[in-house]
Order: structure tokens, then C-alpha cells, then sequence
């Protein structure tokens, strides 16, 4: 009965690890850490070194969640994409104001009427992030400035239709490298590490002490940080 019981909790354990292996194989959670660079902004601005040079975009089951922050956490941004639930929310945290925007489906269309038009051409060239076979888009923005740059994507990542709330809905991969404009800063986003591992739910929780805004107010106030930094 001794060997029998042991030889159960070996195969037990075997099967335990070889599971728990299996659900961070399909690579649907972990964390992806980017580069945040600023190609339109002077490199001698001073405020350079007060713009957040990092994000961190954590996932798990089709939700995401991209995280900045600066002045020594002074300021943080996040951007909660709900799938299953089709919502987008955004949490703004800067000293001791905290506040949040929650889109639906229809307020996150009508919302991306507002933003210059994304003209995406599928191009044949690959690029290599991190060991990961990208493939590679070009970018043209209808800004009255024609600006143009290439946007590298992986379809190795499991998370389902990763863009659909913003400019670039139908590119069916995650972005590892891109670059996005508003509030008249432009940045760079280069993934520099990922990271398959285990997330917490609380990870893609509202902050109880975040007071909601609507979007005019969230804009209003995020215009007013980021032209601090100009």
C-alpha cells in the first residue's frame, strides 16, 4: 500500500507540473516590457527625462492592461482593454488625483472617429524582436503631415484581436513595435523583454478610490499634464 500511495503522489505531481506548464505554454498570460521613446521631441528638451521611458503591458484571458509611469511614480497612466466585455478604461493617477474613463464598444467607435485615420499597408518584410519572426506594417497618418513608420506584430502571443480598440483593429497580432500619437506627444513603443507567467486578476481591477470622468474632462486633463511636459 506504501509503494502504491507513492507512486500515486509521484504521477500526481507529475501531472501537476506538466498542467501548470501547459497553461503558461499557450503563451495567454505574462507581461510584455517596452522601450518608450519620443522621435518628435527635441532631444535637448530637459523634459525628456520626465516622460515615462517604459511600459509594461500585463495579460491574461483576453484582457490587457498597459501601465506608464514618470516622475518617480508622481504620474501613471493605464489602459484597461476588456475584451470579453468590450470595454476600454483608462486610469490616470498624478499626485493625489486619481481618476478613470470606462468606454463601451460604441463610445470606443465613436471615440476613434475623433483620432487622424490610420492608412495600414501589409508590407512582405519581417523584423526580429526578441527571437520572435515579426511581421511588419506601414503606417501612413491622414494628420495634414503624411506622417509614415513601420509597426512590427507577432501572432505567437495568445491574446485574441489585441488592437480592436484602437487605430490598428485590423492587425490580428501583437504589436511589438509601434508607434501612437495624442495629446500632441509622439511615442515609440520597442519591446524589450517578455515575460510568460502567471497574472493576477486584481491586476485588471479599478482602483476603488479613482473618481470616474467622462472623456471631454479625461482629455481635459491629460492635455494639461502632457503639455507640462512640452
Amino acid at each position: 500500500m506504501k509503494y502504491i500511495s507513492r507512486v500515486t503522489i509521484v504521477v500526481f505531481s507529475i501531472l501537476l507540473i506538466y498542467s501548470c506548464g501547459d497553461q503558461l505554454n499557450t503563451k495567454s498570460q505574462g507581461e510584455i516590457h517596452y522601450k518608450v521613446t519620443y522621435p518628435k521631441m527635441d532631444k535637448e528638451n530637459f523634459m525628456r527625462d520626465f516622460m515615462p521611458n517604459k511600459m509594461i503591458l500585463k495579460f491574461k484571458d483576453d484582457k490587457y492592461i498597459s501601465n506608464l509611469s514618470a516622475g518617480m511614480g508622481m504620474f501613471k497612466t493605464s489602459f484597461l482593454c476588456d475584451l470579453p466585455n468590450r470595454k476600454l478604461t483608462q486610469m490616470v493617477k498624478l499626485i493625489n488625483k486619481k481618476y478613470f474613463l470606462q468606454l463601451d464598444n460604441e463610445e470606443i467607435a465613436a471615440s476613434l472617429t475623433k483620432l487622424p485615420k490610420y492608412k495600414i499597408e501589409f508590407i512582405d518584410e519581417t523584423k526580429t524582436i526578441l527571437g520572435y519572426e515579426c511581421k511588419q506594417a506601414l503606417i501612413t497618418i491622414d494628420n495634414g503631415l503624411n506622417d509614415v513608420f513601420t509597426v512590427a506584430y507577432t501572432d505567437e502571443i495568445n491574446i485574441k484581436t489585441p488592437n480592436w480598440p484602437n487605430q490598428f483593429s485590423i492587425i490580428n497580432g501583437v504589436l511589438l513595435e509601434y508607434q501612437y500619437e495624442k495629446y500632441d506627444v509622439c511615442m515609440r513603443f520597442t519591446a524589450k523583454k517578455i515575460h510568460f507567467k502567471k497574472i493576477e486578476d486584481s491586476e485588471f481591477e479599478i482602483p476603488e478610490d479613482y473618481t470616474e470622468l467622462n472623456e471631454p474632462e479625461m482629455d481635459k486633463e491629460m492635455k494639461e499634464i502632457f503639455d507640462s511636459f512640452n
